[in-house]
């Protein structure tokens, strides 16, 4: 077996059953083709992949059939590959396409097998296309960029232009395109949706200082991750803290208002709702306008409380599946599970998360819980990643 096979689906299914042909062309980016294929196949993708003759120059054939895992193709035969190709594959990205690659399928010349599968492919299936080559070449094929842009399937993308020269997009930006672009419409409108919201919260005391937490951003990318992988459409609600994954969409938020009222408009949307976030419980009664004089030797601010969260978005969908988490410091397993019932029943939640940082502090990779229903209690221990499993396993029986 090849390796690749054991890749398919590891980060999502979201391109799952879709063919997808990779032409390499001879720009040094060519070497980023392997992990390019690589990454396609992770989210579910089977990968097929066609050279020019000159990108052998740049990275041989060994190397891309590693990334693919299949046969890699550079000319046309007797057995007509630019129709099988073509027959076969669901799209074709051209990565990374050279000057030379772009003027040539605009002008409707097939010389190689890319540009002759491009001729194929044009107007009929799609084809994304990543260029890559020295700016002022780039300026010189900026007619024939914008003449394939506007044909119909066509999807060209920006290059980052750095150091004088239109660099290849980056490997992710390409593979979030290909989402966009290939996943099937009808399954994503099938899945159930998740809403996770996380990270830390921020508010403010003037136009310079906040109040915030530690919150690493660790548990929502875990979460957000698992949750994809099993094939729920997520959507993440995100303050301070990690980055969830490139595949995952969100919304950047920084006060607990702000999350609330993202949370409250774009929850009608989804069936679960999970809010893992460390969310201010107080803010400035006065935000001042400026900055508060540093030599001033005393100051005294007045906080008050900010909304609950969970109550707000239980209020407002009285039928949700709602996931909360609670966190303390320093209390036994009797009071902190006590705690977290109590929190669980006041909001009419369907599971809470509680943790006691004591143990395991903001950032820490590994933590321990207890996962709280109405009917029990589970105690676990092990990864930020085995926990969010975990809760998808729970989530799929409520």
């Amino acid at each position: 077996m090849h390796p690749t096979k054991s890749l398919k689906g590891l980060k999502s299914d979201l391109l799952l059953n879709k063919k997808i042909v990779v032409a390499v062309t001879s720009s040094i980016a060519a070497i980023e083709a392997p992990k390019l294929m690589r990454e396609l196949i992770r989210h579910g993708a089977e990968v097929h992949c066609i050279m020019t003759e000159e990108t052998k120059d740049i990275i041989g054939k060994y190397a891309l059939e590693f990334g693919c895992g299949n046969e890699v193709i550079d000319k046309i035969t007797g057995k007509i590959e630019h129709v099988s190709i073509y027959n076969e594959c669901d799209g074709m990205i051209i990565f990374p396409a050279t000057a030379n690659i772009i003027s040539k399928v605009s002008l409707n010349i097939a010389d190689n097998i890319v540009n002759t599968t491009a001729m194929m492919f044009l107007e009929k299936k799609p084809i994304i296309i990543a260029p890559s080559m020295h700016q002022n070449m780039l300026d010189t094929v900026k007619g024939h960029l914008k003449n394939l842009s506007e044909k119909r399937n066509v999807h060209v993308m920006n290059s980052k232009l750095e150091e004088e020269k239109a660099k290849a997009i980056s490997i992710e930006e390409v593979v979030n395109l290909t989402i966009l672009v290939f996943s099937d419409k009808k399954a994503e409108k099938e899945r159930k949706k998740v809403l996770i919201l996380g990270g830390g919260t921020v508010e403010p005391i003037d136009k310079v200082r906040v109040i915030t937490n530690l919150s690493s951003g660790k548990t929502c990318f875990s979460l957000s991750e698992s949750f994809c992988k099993a094939g729920y459409h997520v959507e993440v609600i995100k303050g301070l803290g990690k980055d969830v994954p490139y595949y995952i969409k969100s919304y950047e938020v920084l006060t607990a208002n702000s999350m609330l009222k993202k949370a409250l408009e774009v929850g009608k949307d989804f069936d679960i709702i999970i809010s893992c976030a460390a969310i201010s419980d107080y803010t400035p009664e006065i935000t001042i306008d400026g900055k508060i004089d540093s030599e001033i030797s005393e100051q005294t601010l007045k906080l008050v409380k900010t909304p609950k969260v969970l109550n707000e978005l239980r209020k407002k969908f009285p039928k949700k599946i709602i996931i909360g988490y609670k966190a303390e410091y320093g209390l036994n397993n009797e009071e902190l599970t006590e705690k977290a019932l109590d929190r669980l029943n006041k909001y009419n939640l369907n599971l809470i998360i509680a943790n006691d940082l004591s143990k395991h502090y903001f950032g820490d990779d590994s933590t321990e819980v207890f996962f709280i229903t109405k009917k029990s209690i589970e105690r676990e221990y092990g990864s930020k990643n085995k926990i969010s499993e975990k809760i998808v396993e729970i989530v799929n029986k409520l």
